[in-house]
C-alpha cells in the first residue's frame, strides 16, 4: 500500500533533479528517501514536503512518515535496499 501512496503523492512533485525515491518501513515508521542530483533547493524541499503530507494523510493512528532529501550526484550508483518507487532513466 506504501508504494502505490508514495507514487500517486508523487505525482506533480518530480522534479528534473530528482533521481530517486526510496521507501522503508520499520514499525509504524514510513522512511521516505529522495535522492537528487546536483543542489537541493527550496522547491525541492517543498515537492518532498508535498509528498510527505499527502502521504500521512494515508495513514491513521500512530504512524509517522520521515522524509529525507539527499544529494548524490550522478553516476555515483544510489546504493539504497529500500522499496524504489521512483527512478529517472540515466546513461
Amino acid at each position: 500500500m506504501a508504494r502505490l501512496n508514495i507514487q500517486r503523492a508523487l505525482l506533480g512533485e518530480v522534479s528534473g533533479k530528482l533521481r530517486a525515491v526510496v521507501f522503508s518501513v520499520s514499525g509504524l515508521n514510513l522512511n521516505i528517501k529522495f535522492y537528487f542530483d546536483g543542489e537541493i533547493g527550496d522547491d525541492d524541499f517543498e515537492s518532498a514536503s508535498c509528498v510527505e503530507t499527502e502521504v500521512l494523510a494515508d495513514y491513521e493512528g500512530d504512524w509517522t512518515v520521515l522524509v529525507k532529501c539527499l544529494r548524490l550526484d550522478a553516476p555515483e550508483p544510489i546504493l539504497d535496499q529500500g522499496v524504489w518507487v521512483f527512478r529517472r532513466r540515466e546513461i
